[in-house]
């Protein structure tokens, strides 16, 4: 099942269903020049046969391009797919090492580690979280070849430039990318209109990170680009993104004033209800709250 409409002179929004824990995924295929795809989907043969049907429908004959804004597998997942039909795939170099590092299986031991040191989460608890990170690693594939992405790097899309804007804090590497002639801003999971992205985790250095102080940072980036629209990779268009960045960072700052932190993340997050958390919510609910803690000690 798929939606496809034209949100601004040839940006044509498609909506896909992908088999994770998301309703909805939004993709933008944009016509012109260069016929480029912004985030591809899972790579599920539903998911392609939307596009290669939404192309159809726009009178895109080939795709040129993939963008990717970052590597989780409902967004970059099928670029593999469009790179053998001949699309040139463009992404971050930091989220490429982050993509790379996952269908590699290297993110595994990582997880494994961060989950037990940083996070304090029982063995059997992170079983079932590894259970969910296979399942999302069956839907995806790095290309052969990819074109690494650097901020501001100008890149024409459709019969515009866009232009790279680094808004980490949901992925180490996060690019959303601005078209700066008519303000529209394609903003990935950066700036979403109903939720609060989860912030990732990574490492810096020697040592590990929340994505969420990165992603505080990322508002001011985007809000100071004073934009009058973005495209959500989920939900609706919207207009005033820089309202949207303004709740977003009042949200977060109340969510850090009400956190209270326990012996360890994994306890704080257990205490949200008495019921068994789905590994999937869970994971989730981890990274949130290492965010928050990781905020107040630089508050402290």
């Amino acid at each position: 099942m798929f939606e496809l409409k034209e949100v601004a002179q040839n940006v044509y929004l498609l909506k896909v269903q992908v088999p994770i824990n998301v309703d909805s995924v939004n993709l933008y295929l944009i016509a012109g020049e260069v016929p480029t795809l912004i985030d591809t989907g899972t790579n599920t043969p539903e998911v392609i046969e939307a596009v290669h049907n939404s192309m159809k429908h726009v009178g895109i004959k080939r795709l040129e391009q993939v963008l990717v804004t970052h590597w989780h597998v409902d967004h970059a997942g099928a670029a593999a797919s469009f790179a053998q039909e001949g699309a040139r795939v463009l992404v971050g170099s930091r989220d490429y090492q982050e993509w790379s590092s996952f269908v590699q299986g290297h993110a595994f031991g990582k997880l494994n580690d961060w989950a037990t040191r940083e996070w304090g989460v029982p063995e059997q608890e992170i079983a079932g979280m590894m259970k969910v990170y296979q399942h999302f690693r069956m839907l995806t594939a790095l290309p052969e070849k990819i074109s690494l992405i650097e901020p501001d790097q100008a890149i024409l899309v459709g019969d515009n430039p866009l232009r790279a804007i680094f808004s980490p804090g949901h992925t180490a590497g996060h690019m959303s990318f601005y078209n700066e002639k008519d303000r529209l801003l394609f903003s990935g999971d950066m700036l979403l209109p109903n939720e609060i992205p989860y912030p990732g985790i990574w490492q810096d250095g020697k040592g590990v990170v929340s994505g969420l102080p990165s992603y505080l940072q990322s508002l001011d980036v985007i809000e100071a680009l004073q934009a009058q629209n973005y495209l959500p990779s989920h939900g609706a268009p919207q207009d005033d993104p820089v309202a949207r960045c303004q709740e977003i960072r009042e949200q977060l700052y109340q969510q850090v004033d009400k956190h209270q932190p326990a012996e360890s993340v994994y306890l704080s997050v257990s205490k949200f209800g008495n019921r068994k958390i789905h590994p999937g919510i869970l994971f989730l609910q981890l990274h949130y709250a290492y965010g928050w803690e990781q905020l107040k000690k630089r508050a402290g």
